[in-house]
C-alpha cells in the first residue's frame, strides 16, 4: 500500500508538503551563515590591512634620517583636500583612494634608494607588508564592486591623487635622489600613512 504523502496542517483546510517547509528552513540558514561568512571575511581582511598599515609605518620610521638637516629641502607636495577630509565625502569611495595611495607609495620606493644608506632589510620588509595590503585591498574591492556595483567614483579626485604623487616623483628626480630629498618623501609618506591609517579604520563602518 503506497504511503501517504507527509503533510504538514497550517489551518483549516490548508496542507503544505514538510518537505517544502524543510527546504525554505534550509535555505535561510544557508543565506545566514553566507552572510555570516562575508561579514567575517570583510571583519577579518580590514583587521589584516589595519596592521599591515601600521607595520609600514612604523618601518618607515625606522629608516635613518635626520629632518632638521634639510630644512633647505622641504616642499609642500599639497595631498588633495578632499583626501584628507574623505571620511565626509560620498562621491568617492574609501577603499579605491586607500589603493591608489598605496600603489603609489610602492612605486615611489622603487626608485632608487642608493644614497640614503637605509637598511636595504627594512625597505624589503616595507615591500612585503605594501603588498600584502594591495593584495587584500584588491580582494575586499572586488567583492564591494561585485555585491554594491560600485564604481571609482569622482574622477577628478583621482586624477588630483595621482598629480600629487607625481610632483613627489619629479622632486626625488630633481634632487637626484638625495639622502635629503628621501628624508624630505620619508616625512611626507609617513603623513599619509596616518590618513591611510583613519581611512582604512573608516572602512568598517
Amino acid at each position: 500500500m503506497p504511503s501517504e504523502p507527509l503533510l504538514h496542517h497550517t489551518g483549516v483546510g490548508n496542507t503544505v508538503p514538510a518537505f517544502t517547509m524543510i527546504n525554505g528552513f534550509l535555505y535561510q540558514i544557508v543565506l545566514l551563515l553566507s552572510f555570516t561568512s562575508m561579514a567575517l571575511f570583510k571583519s577579518c581582511s580590514l583587521l589584516q590591512l589595519q596592521q599591515s598599515s601600521l607595520a609600514c609605518q612604523k618601518l618607515l620610521a625606522q629608516l635613518t634620517g635626520r629632518p632638521e638637516h634639510c630644512l633647505d629641502d622641504r616642499m609642500d607636495f599639497k595631498l588633495p583636500e578632499e583626501i584628507k577630509n574623505l571620511q565626509q565625502s560620498q562621491k568617492v569611495d574609501t577603499s579605491f583612494v586607500v589603493y591608489e595611495m598605496l600603489k603609489n607609495i610602492f612605486e615611489i620606493f622603487r626608485k632608487d634608494t642608493s644614497n640614503t644608506g637605509w637598511d636595504v632589510a627594512i625597505i624589503k620588509k616595507l615591500f612585503t607588508e605594501l603588498n600584502q595590503q594591495l593584495d587584500r585591498l584588491e580582494k575586499i574591492l572586488e567583492r564591494k564592486i561585485e555585491e554594491e556595483n560600485l564604481t571609482w567614483g569622482n574622477v577628478r579626485t583621482f586624477l588630483r591623487l595621482k598629480s600629487y604623487y607625481w610632483n613627489i616623483v619629479r622632486y626625488l628626480k630633481n634632487k637626484e635622489y638625495s639622502i635629503c630629498a628621501w628624508t624630505i618623501v620619508q616625512v611626507e609618506i609617513l603623513r599619509n600613512f596616518s590618513f591611510i591609517n583613519s581611512l582604512t579604520e573608516g572602512l568598517e563602518n
